[in-house]
């Protein structure tokens, strides 16, 4: 082949005639601008023993003052590709069949809007970790909410880094937590020691065989008997301000509307309920005081959770406040 059919070969558009490649092993990572994450892909790529066994691509989609350090990566057998505008999935393709890597980082910038849904099947997501640095989180708290949101929910891991103090998280714990529940918070501090970001505050005590759940009580109830259902097994729980009783797919759920996010982002947060003791025949959907037995079921993948035998149940006015604000504690 000489050199002008080569030219041509390379110059053909993205994903024309390539083999069919593989699944590969992608860990992606999300942050604003300067959240460190080129940092903490360069540490994981210089630090631990992959090399040995396979290459590594970077697929970087942002470029902060920080840059990779190319001649470091190579003694570690792998590369960087920075994305210049264009095609994502033909780029993506692109390196993939130049360095055929056994496993990829991709740096992702979260201005760029659908850049999730445009990476290649052939991209098999294996895990997802946003970055937040501490010293622009309440600004882009306040104004970057949505953003903020879409990739804490897509992620299992959530690092606060250049964090002093747990203290100072405490009034995001809330509002994090109703972002992602099945996520681990970590909090780093400017010495890069790691420890869990949250401890759950439960305004009532565990000790009592009764627990009585009023407007604010209700969402630290929700957040610990999602995690930790044991805690309420057999307990009786007094719903003193009203929630709401809806009919889910043939069965009943007792909950509250929360946002999480914005008025676009409404979720019911809710419980498994049954009739028990109270009369099935008059059950109907609609906002109810009273209390209700609680039990621990297993549900589907073996999952654990919390399901509410209705008591005393009274039918009342929906409360003044229809949604409740997760944004804060």
């Amino acid at each position: 082949m000489n050199g002008t059919e080569k030219e041509s070969k390379a110059a053909e558009p993205a994903g024309t005639n390539l083999p069919v490649i593989k699944e590969i092993d992608t860990r992606l990572v999300y942050g604003f601008l300067d959240a460190g994450k080129t940092a903490y892909i360069r540490e994981n790529v210089l630090n631990d023993v992959y090399w040995k066994y396979g290459s590594t691509l970077i697929l970087c989609f942002e470029q902060g003052e920080e840059e990779y350090d190319r001649e470091s990566l190579a003694q570690k057998n792998a590369s960087v590709v920075y994305y210049e505008g264009g095609d994502i999935a033909g780029f993506c393709l692109d390196a993939v069949e130049k360095y055929r890597p056994g496993r990829i980082y991709v740096e992702m910038n979260a201005m760029t809007e659908g850049l999730r849904e445009a990476l290649p099947a052939c991209l098999k997501k294996t895990f997802a970790i946003t970055l937040i640095d501490w010293n622009t989180m309440a600004l882009y708290y306040t104004n970057f909410m949505p953003m903020m949101k879409q990739m804490v929910t897509d992620s299992q891991q959530v690092v606060f880094r250049g964090c002093p103090s747990a203290d100072l998280l405490a009034p995001y714990s809330q509002a994090f937590r109703l972002m992602n529940p099945k996520a681990s918070y970590l909090r780093r501090d400017p010495l890069g020691y790691h420890e869990k970001a949250f401890e759950m505050f439960l305004p009532y005590s565990l000790a009592d065989a009764e627990i009585v759940i009023g407007e604010r009580r209700y969402l630290p109830f929700w957040l610990d008997a999602l995690d930790h259902p044991e805690h309420y097994e057999g307990k009786e729980i007094i719903f003193a301000d009203p929630v709401e009783l809806r009919r889910s797919g043939g069965a009943w759920a007792c909950g509250r509307v929360v946002m999480t996010c914005c008025m676009q982002d409404l979720q019911f947060m809710s419980f498994e309920a049954e009739a028990g003791q109270a009369d099935a025949a008059e059950c109907r959907e609609g906002w109810v005081t009273g209390s209700a037995a609680a039990t621990v079921v297993t549900g589907e993948f073996g999952r654990r959770k919390l399901r509410l035998q209705l008591k005393e149940m009274q039918y009342v006015p929906a409360p003044p406040e229809l949604v409740l604000d997760g944004r804060h504690g």
